[in-house]
């Protein structure tokens, strides 16, 4: 999981793109549209330091 964030956030780093971090079952993930991954959890919000905002939180 570790690794899926720090990913996540280097991307949000160096494109500026909003990341969120998913998870289905035992797989981590992160994704750029949530909605796009139905049946996954959404976790949070990703931001540049490897910080994750709880999904509820999320806008």
């Amino acid at each position: 999981m570790a690794d899926v964030i720090r990913e996540a956030a280097r991307m949000r780093q160096q494109y500026g793109w909003k990341t969120y971090l998913i998870k289905f079952k035992d797989y981590y993930s992160y994704t750029f549209d949530p909605s796009l991954f139905p049946d996954f959890e959404l976790l949070g919000e990703v931001g540049t330091d490897g910080a994750i905002i709880p999904s509820s939180k999320v806008k």
